[in-house]
């Protein structure tokens, strides 16, 4: 079978040199000259267009880093064009659930078929044909790309139809990254308390609190170690598991608590300065009261929400920077904080603001505050 590979990476590349060594004709197509050149497998060819890689392939599949590289490699659909009629895509990125289905919708205009394919296990384990696979796809195409997916896995789950797979795959981060997280502050208390490190570590691995997460996580943030790329691949699934649609909110929100705390704890790790959410708040009325609206919208995370009183709610910085430019031409009085509660993962703050007609304005707005120290969702709640 002629395999395409797109994006040639510490997964995408193992993944690919498996399938040439269960007898796929693959040929691997990376945009960075260095990635394309270390992908020497006996038996493969080489690709520097994606477009060309899709023309000449049966199964493309696709394994960039981020939702943005997926959209631009789409192109639209004239990626799954080259591929043509009867091909198959299989997505390996860790992507938003909603981007796969998109992704699929696009394929599916053309007559191509789309199989989203969360794996776990890493480089090695797909070298040796030992990832374990959360898969969403129709049956006809989880059928089409059985061979694939069997020549790289030892466990496979077909979950349901295309976003089942990335939705799953999210789930199984934030179970990692949260274990990572609880471990990483729980050495930290014990070191604040007098403890040695390592020590209190080797002690705890000896019982019952000993896992995978314990082993690993405190390596993560030692003094010194800079792990921002890692940290930047982490906050793009938090970010994602953030959004999974479900009513046991309670429940998610602790889990991306825990993780934000290996997010903060790897940037203190490298160096790079953690806003606190106080300081945020602090920045928010500066801009509100400068009615500096760049300086308003950088304060809010991508995916964040901002409910004003009457329940309208803006999501996302273009529908917050619409909204509060209006805010602004209307004249929007200076707000003056008065009472601060600080928890942390949020701030709320009563405000005073003196309204055009001389009346006064009281509100409490609750601001909840990610690991970067951005605003995640913001309620304004009226007070009279």
């Amino acid at each position: 079978m002629k395999a395409g590979f797109i994006g040639l990476g510490s997964m995408g590349a193992p993944i690919a040199r498996r399938l040439a060594r269960c007898g796929f004709e693959v040929t691997g197509c990376d945009v960075s000259p260095e990635m394309l050149d270390a992908f020497d497998e006996p038996g493969t060819t080489r690709c520097a267009d994606p477009l060309e890689t899709a023309r000449s392939s049966e199964f493309l599949g696709i394994c960039v880093r981020t939702d943005a590289q997926l959209e631009a490699l789409a192109d639209g659909g004239k990626l799954y064009e080259a591929l043509g009629k009867g091909g198959v895509v299989i997505l390996h990125s860790t992507v938003a659930p909603d981007l796969a289905v998109r992704q699929a919708e696009l394929a599916a205009r053309r007559g191509v078929g789309f199989v989203d394919v969360g794996v776990s296990g890493g480089g090695p384990a797909a070298l040796e044909g030992q990832l374990s696979l959360f898969i969403g796809a129709s049956d006809a195409d989880f059928t089409k790309a059985r061979p694939w997916l069997e020549a790289i896995s030892k466990a496979m789950a077909h979950l349901g139809p295309v976003g089942r797979g990335q939705q799953a795959k999210l789930l199984n981060n934030l179970i990692s990254i949260a274990n990572y997280g609880m471990s990483a502050a729980i050495i930290d208390i014990g070191v604040d308390m007098g403890f040695d490190r390592q020590q209190l570590i080797d002690a705890f691995m000896a019982g019952s609190a000993q896992s995978f997460a314990l082993r690993v996580a405190p390596g993560f943030i030692a003094p010194g170690r800079d792990h921002m790329d890692l940290h930047d691949l982490l906050r793009k699934d938090v970010d994602h598991a953030r959004a999974l649609p479900t009513g046991e909110v309670a429940a998610r929100d602790g889990l991306v608590a825990a993780s934000e705390v290996l997010l903060t704890r790897l940037r203190r790790a490298a160096g790079k300065t953690v806003r606190s959410g106080r300081e945020t708040v602090e920045a928010y009325v500066a801009a509100v009261r400068a009615r500096d609206l760049d300086g308003f919208v950088s304060l809010f995370a991508e995916g964040a929400t901002y409910t004003v009183p009457n329940g309208k709610m803006m999501s996302g910085p273009a529908e917050i920077r619409e909204f509060q430019a209006m805010v602004f031409s209307a004249g929007q009085p200076s707000p003056t904080p008065l009472e601060w509660f600080v928890a942390p993962d949020g701030v709320a703050v009563e405000i005073e603001a003196k309204l055009p007609d001389g009346s006064v304005r009281l509100t409490t707005n609750h601001y909840r505050v990610d690991g970067e120290g951005k605003i995640s969702s913001l309620r304004v709640f009226a007070r009279q």
